[in-house]
């Protein structure tokens, strides 16, 4: 089949959730090692047109979703099926690095900390984080930044304590 955006973790019934097409795209047991960059911003900056043009080397219509309305196209956190081959210092052969797009933040009025989680995870996820923004990086984005990081190294550390799977 050809490559294309699937969901990878989705927003339903209260919780986050990895529909089993993702699930099975990742654990391929071909995949020894993989890589994960991820792009995350605020809503309508970008994002998506940036993986498909860029990173992908996409035309419209043949990558992630994009649209020309105010009305966000990329709901939860979204993976490209098909991996690009990487090569860096660190390891002595290629291996695959797949792509996330995520649900623009501020795009939707959600539970109270939902663009936070949505951001929390894709950090959480990522072997490279990239952080979108339009225009100048102002305060606010430093701040939100700053604690993300913050938080993020304390489910580390707490991860690393805790063997309880469900928390």
């Amino acid at each position: 089949t050809p490559p294309k955006a699937l969901p990878c973790v989705i927003f339903e019934n209260g919780k986050f959730i990895v529909p089993e097409e993702a699930r099975n795209l990742l654990s391929q047991t071909s995949y020894s090692n993989i890589g994960i960059i991820s792009l995350v911003g605020k809503y309508r900056t970008g994002k998506s047109f940036l993986l498909n043009r860029v990173l992908l080397n996409k035309q419209e219509n043949m990558g992630f979703g994009v649209g020309p309305t105010l009305r966000p196209c990329t709901k939860g956190i979204w993976i490209w099926s098909e991996p690009l081959m990487i090569s860096n210092s660190n390891c002595s052969k290629t291996f695959p690095c797949f792509l996330i797009d995520t649900e623009g933040l501020g795009a939707y009025i959600e539970e109270i900390n939902h663009d936070t989680k949505i951001f929390l995870i894709a950090v959480l996820i990522s072997s490279l984080f990239i952080y979108n923004s339009f225009g100048a990086i102002d305060e606010i984005a430093i701040t939100s930044l700053s604690l993300i990081v913050n938080l993020s190294e304390t489910i580390k550390i707490k991860s690393l304590t805790h063997k309880d799977t469900e928390e």
